[in-house]
């Protein structure tokens, strides 16, 4: 690619990927990393001053609780990959932002290369890439404190253009007058947090076999739900990719995506049946 036509991929990618994320979000979430953050440099690298990342790291510097905050991205700034960017991402403690969805692995790549820590919004569907997943797999990653299952409401420019483009609820949501993007969107951190408890499991397996059903191409039993997973079965299983909200190493094992396990290389099925993607997992022993 030339250097013209990165230029312009670049900045249609960034033009796409406009979703202001709300200084109330941000507080929510960041709130709970103060220990990480205190003393540290933050770098938004994809946000400009105005953007509420800058606003709220802003603030903290002058309470005294970072020693300070760098930001370059957003439109008209530099891109995250030049030389500029990488060498405050070298000499940065920990990058929070929200980075074009877009890009986000090719973003992500940049701070696994350079072993960072890190907060950042990304799409919550990326769990189910292969790639992205064995970062979650080895515990490179997990989710923030935002429950998985709950959407971002991001403010866009032009948002009256979602009025005519989208289903109301599914991509946007009215707010006091204020038209709101609406992103299957979420927290991912490699920073420790205290929202890792166990799951209370109440459901057995035994007397109950013929609610969960054995997948055609694989060996493990179907979960429909995360709070359907017995207390009583330790053999695989296959669970939404909500689980991972809800993941706790001390209490389960993460064995892999369905496809790498099932024996067509495809997704699991039952009775013929294509079910949407699951992980597979596995109960650790008391």
């Amino acid at each position: 690619m030339s250097s013209k036509s990165a230029n312009l991929h670049r900045a249609r990618a960034a033009k796409n990927d406009e979703f202001y994320t709300q200084y109330a979000d941000v507080k929510k979430e960041c709130d709970n990393y103060l220990s990480h953050f205190f003393n540290k440099v933050i770098y938004c690298n994809c946000d400009t001053a105005d953007s509420a990342f800058v606003k709220y790291f802003t603030e903290l510097k002058a309470a005294g609780k970072i020693r300070d905050v760098w930001f370059s991205g957003g439109i008209g700034g530099d891109d995250f990959r030049c030389a500029a960017s990488i060498e405050r991402l070298k000499a940065a403690d920990i990058v929070v932002t929200n980075p074009p969805f877009s890009l986000f692995r090719e973003f992500i790549d940049l701070l696994v290369q350079y072993n960072k820590k890190f907060l950042i919004i990304g799409n919550k569907n990326i769990v189910a890439n292969k790639k992205f997943f064995y970062l979650i797999y080895c515990n490179k990653l997990w989710l923030g404190f935002k429950p998985l299952g709950q959407d971002f409401l991001f403010d866009v420019p032009n948002p009256e253009n979602l009025l005519y483009t989208r289903q109301k609820g599914y991509s946007y949501k009215i707010v006091n007058s204020t038209i709101k993007a609406r992103v299957a969107a979420t927290w991912f951190t490699n920073l420790e947090h205290t929202n890792h408890n166990f799951l209370n499991l109440s459901k057995s397996y035994k007397g109950n076999e013929h609610k969960y059903h054995k997948y055609d191409n694989c060996d493990a039993i179907n979960i429909d739900k995360v709070s359907d997973i017995p207390f009583d079965y330790y053999g695989a299983m296959g669970v939404p990719i909500t689980f991972v909200g809800k993941y706790n190493p001390k209490q389960f094992e993460i064995l892999g995506r369905d496809k790498d396990f099932t024996i067509d290389g495809k997704g699991v099925s039952i009775n013929g049946k294509n079910l949407y993607t699951r992980i597979l997992i596995r109960k650790k022993l008391a």
